[in-house]
């Protein structure tokens, strides 16, 4: 069992049992501890967050009264300790619509192997963060070892060639690209002075297409980078993505400008 697995707990906020029975088996069979609530309970901040490093709400059959009231506390938990929130909902429904930025939605139909990339990738990322975390640390107990050797330095620091790199990195670090402006050390895009307020998954996204911008990146090597620890992904997960990152960036998805589909090759960033 990796560090990501021990700090992941599963709260699933539904009604059908059959949902409940197998998400359980899900969550044992991944080393998730799991919790499951009606959706009738109430909700407050202090009794899902101690509980969860994710959630699954079930929009199928829940009034609207019950959805506002409930994505109200999730949506401050997800802002104030990055508690993602997956809600499940009936692919079958012609007046749903999923509108939510902060919010992953899952269609009732093979459910399973959605959830199954979907976390696979979370706990890829909370490793990732583990170690960063750890280099941070070391990284600040070398410096504060290297304290007094500072002080005492008599080297110019602007006459020090790593400074200048280190700036230079500081450069390419932060980028324009066209109407966007990118910053790579916080993962986030602005459109026009506006952040785009990416997810960690649609952050990703957009900086494979940015990275060849003006031309096509394949949708191959997309679905490559996005879910490399998997060989299920398919297609149709890189459209849900897609389709939900033309909705932060383009003004009209439907007939986008910024990002281009190329039939039977893939996509390109527009920065024209």
């Amino acid at each position: 069992m990796t560090y990501a697995q021990t700090q992941q707990g599963m709260l699933v906020i539904s009604n059908d049992n059959f949902l409940v029975g197998l998400l359980t088996g899900f969550s044992v069979a991944n080393s998730f501890s799991f919790h499951s609530l009606p959706v009738t309970n109430s909700l407050t901040v202090d009794s899902v967050k101690p509980v969860c490093r994710v959630v699954l709400i079930d929009l199928r059959n829940l009034t609207p009264i019950l959805m506002r009231s409930h994505f109200a506390i999730l949506q401050q938990v997800n802002a104030q300790y990055g508690v993602p929130v997956c809600a499940i909902y009936n692919q079958n429904d012609p007046d749903f619509h999923p509108c939510l930025s902060w919010v992953s939605y899952f269609n009732d139909v093979d459910l399973i192997a959605q959830l199954d990339r979907y976390l696979t990738d979370l706990i890829t990322r909370s490793a990732d963060m583990f170690n960063e975390r750890r280099s941070q640390e070391r990284r600040r107990a070398i410096d504060r070892r290297g304290i007094a050797a500072i002080v005492s330095a008599t080297v110019n620091i602007n006459d020090n060639p790593n400074t200048n790199s280190k700036r230079g990195n500081e450069e390419l670090e932060r980028f324009s690209l066209g109407p966007f402006r990118v910053n790579k050390n916080s993962r986030s895009v602005c459109y026009n002075n506006r952040d785009l307020a990416l997810t960690a998954k649609e952050f990703t996204l957009f900086m494979l297409l940015a990275e060849v911008h003006d031309q096509v990146c394949s949708t191959e090597k997309i679905i490559g980078k996005l879910w490399p620890n998997t060989r299920r992904a398919n297609k149709s997960d890189l459209y849900q993505y897609m389709h939900l990152l033309r909705k932060k960036v383009e003004e009209d998805p439907d007939i986008p400008k910024w990002i281009l589909t190329v039939k039977g090759v893939g996509y390109r960033l527009n920065t024209r």
